[in-house]
Formats: C-alpha cells, structure tokens, sequence
C-alpha cells in the first residue's frame, strides 16, 4: 500500500467515537504511515481508540495534540453542540500547514462559527462524510466505513487550496466519493435524505407501538425504524442546526402524505399502484447509482 500523503506527518483526531476512530483505521488500513493522536474530554475514550488501534497516543487538551514538525491535518468528529468550544481551543495553535476538517452533519451552522472563532478560518474545510451508525464509541469503529459512501465537502472562495487538497486526499484515500456543493445546499440536501428519514423512524416506531404490541414486529418494522435507535442528544443537536431546511422537508412529506391518505381511503387502486411503482423506480435508480460509483 501506497501512503496517500506522506507529506502529512500527523492526522489530529478531536473525538476518536465512531467517525473519529473509523478515520484512524481507514487511514493506517489504506497505507498512512503518519502519527495519529487523539483528543477527547475523558481518557477512557482514549484508552479505547488507542486498544482498537484508531489512535498512536491521546490528549485531553487541542494544544499538545497540534503541536508537530510540518503539516498536520486535525479532524473534529465532535457534537455540533461543541464546535465553537473546540474552535475557540483550536485558535490560538493555527499555523500555515495546519489544516481542519469536520464530519458534522449540517454546514451552515458550523461554517459560521468556525469563521466567527478560528483565527485562520480560510485553513478550514468543511465535510459531512454520509456514513456513520446507530452504535457509538471507538469499539464499533470500522476502518470501511466510508468506502463507496458520499463525503460533501463545501469550500468557499476564501478556502485555502492546500487546505482543501490534503482534505480531499484524505477522503478520497478512505474510499469515500466527493460531492462538492455550498453550505446551504448541503443542509437543504440532508434535510430530506438524512434528518427526515430519521424524524419518520421516530413517528413509524411509536406509531407502531401505540397501535399494538409490537409482537409480531419483524425486518420490515426493524429496517425502516433503525435511526430511531440513534443517540437522542446528538440527533437533538442535529435538528436544531438544521431546523429550517427540516421543516421544509417535513411540509412536503405530509403534503405527500395527506394524498396518499386520500388515495387509500377512497381507494383509488390505480394511483396507489402508480405511486408505488414510481417510488419503486426512484429506490432502484439510487441504488443503481450506488453500484456505478456514484456515491
């Protein structure tokens, strides 16, 4: 295996959880012979990323996890709810050649504060890998986790270009394909392929339950009703930074709904059918896409 940059001596890694420490294993899976460190609050984070081999050694503080001869690239794979804490800590240690990048799920929310708190927002770049799980922690880490998955990166004009190269190798070296779109598209993207699914997983799964035991309850039922299974505060977070472009979705969807209530209950067989067949041909034309490469 090949080194995807071995220019990069150090790949900082804020929040070795899932997404972090899945970094930290992609990476010396595909070849990066560099030093990989660890930030977190609590050392049995640390302790654990480093077990499972996501991390080399770990920090409980930004400024000795930055601290290397030559570049470094620092990923923040934190709550959205902590990214100003960690911009405000990240600040002072900015340095040409020390270039950020994040996995939070909205954009709009982070770019503002990353160009509100960093002294050097320009060495920033923007990401939203589109991979993750309901598990948590470093021990569910999986060093595929993004191959063949989309990875949103979202520059702006004043975004540094060695900023942006070493953050798109790095991506592309864990399998992940690149879209590259603004903020606002970003966040009015996800709103209906993300945060939506996972706001109807809720509704399914206590619907389901206030109808009746959930006894007979199979993989239909587990399938469409696994993000219900999320951690709640951190898809709290995600809503609240997203909340507009959400609600729009959520408007759209019970307009669709209200017509499909209609089309059952006066039983319009032949526009159910169409219907069904239409989403069948959208499901069949993703999944297509996905196995062409797409993302």
């Amino acid at each position: 295996m090949t080194d995807p940059f071995p220019d990069i001596p150090q790949v900082t890694i804020v929040g070795p959880g899932l997404l972090g420490a899945s970094v930290g294993l992609g990476l010396r899976a595909c070849g990066y012979a560099g030093h990989l460190v660890g930030v977190s609050r609590t050392q049995a984070t640390l302790d654990e990323a480093q077990r499972v081999g996501a991390i080399d050694a770990g920090f409980t503080e930004i400024g000795p996890a930055v601290q290397v001869d030559g570049k470094v690239v620092v990923l923040l794979a934190v709550p959205l709810g902590r990214f100003a804490e960690v911009f405000k800590k990240a600040a002072p240690h900015q340095r040409r050649g020390m270039y950020l990048t994040d996995v939070g799920s909205t954009k709009l929310s982070v770019c503002a504060e990353a160009k509100r708190y960093l002294s050097q927002p320009q060495f920033f770049v923007p990401a939203h890998p589109m991979a993750g799980s309901e598990q948590q922690g470093p021990t569910h880490a999986k060093a595929g986790l993004f191959r063949g998955k989309p990875c949103v990166l979202c520059p702006d004009d004043a975004t540094d270009e060695n900023a942006l190269r070493a953050v798109t190798t790095m991506w592309e070296a864990l399998g992940a394909v690149i879209h590259t779109m603004t903020a606002d598209a970003h966040d009015h993207q996800v709103a209906a392929v993300s945060h939506l699914p996972h706001l109807l997983a809720v509704l399914l799964a206590q619907t389901a339950d206030e109808i009746g035991p959930l006894d007979l309850a199979s993989t239909g039922f587990r399938d469409t009703t696994r993000l219900a299974a999320s951690n709640p505060p951190m898809r709290a977070d995600i809503i609240t930074n997203n909340r507009k472009p959400i609600a729009e979705a959520m408007d759209r969807f019970a307009s669709r709904l209200n017509d499909l209530r209609g089309v059952v209950r006066k039983g319009k067989d032949e526009e159910l059918l169409a219907l069904l067949e239409g989403a069948q041909e959208i499901r069949r034309g993703w999944e297509q896409r996905r196995a062409d490469g797409a993302g």
